[in-house]
């Protein structure tokens, strides 16, 4: 079946990751749109083994200024732009995020320690499958000169989160951290845990996904 732009589920999105070339540190950021609801998403993680995950789950927001991918909602402002198709692309980031003592916490109430939070990255193509990813990285009082690697992707119709589950990235990585998080579906009571973990391969770290249908009330909807 396809799904036109005026689908109440059509939706639009961009993603991006980045990895240090150690695994000591790893993120991403992924900005969806809703048009037929009137209202985007805005998904961030930072993770590393010896570190709390940091994430900023915004599912209410406004939709971008027109012809912009500009967001700004409380304690939230981001921009993307595609400077050279399939080239260059940057992120920036000016929000405040929560720090966990758990990843799984997100799945409960969420609480945790309000840290302020930003991106200042650029994604360049590279030979092979990953892009050279550098820029700035802002959490707390801590700040990261990043230089290392990551994936980008945009796609719109349908999300895959809705009718099946699926995986993609290295299938011969070693988790290093995890950052899962809980997707519930917009007009329905159904919800997907997309498990997000960045990993270790023979090729350097990077990210995999895997996203499991669950039931309303987070057990699995077999």
């Amino acid at each position: 079946m396809t799904f036109e732009p005026t689908h109440r589920q059509w939706a639009e999105s961009w993603y991006g990751d980045f990895a240090a070339p150690d695994g000591s540190l790893g993120g991403y950021v992924q900005l969806t749109l809703w048009p037929e609801l009137g209202r985007s998403w805005f998904w961030s993680a930072l993770v590393g083994p010896h570190r709390r995950p940091v994430v900023l789950v915004e599912t209410d927001a406004p939709l971008p200024r027109p012809s912009t991918l500009e967001l700004r909602a409380p304690g939230l402002w981001t921009e993307f732009i595609e400077q050279i198709p399939d080239e260059h692309f940057t992120v920036d980031l000016e929000a405040f995020a929560v720090a966990l003592d758990d990843p799984e916490d997100l799945f409960d109430r969420g609480w945790g320690e309000r840290v302020p939070y930003g991106l200042e990255l650029e994604w360049e193509a590279a030979d092979g499958l990953l892009d050279v990813v550098h820029g700035l990285v802002l959490v707390g009082d801590e700040s990261y000169e990043l230089e290392g690697m990551g994936r980008r992707f945009h796609w719109e119709g349908l999300p895959a989160w809705w009718d099946r589950e699926w995986s993609n990235g290295p299938i011969d990585g070693v988790v290093i951290a995890n950052a899962p998080l809980p997707v519930d579906h917009p007009g329905t009571a159904q919800r997907s845990r997309l498990e997000r973990s960045l990993v270790s391969t023979p090729d350097g770290p990077a990210w995999t996904e895997q996203s499991r249908l669950q039931g309303p009330n987070g057990g699995d909807n077999l």
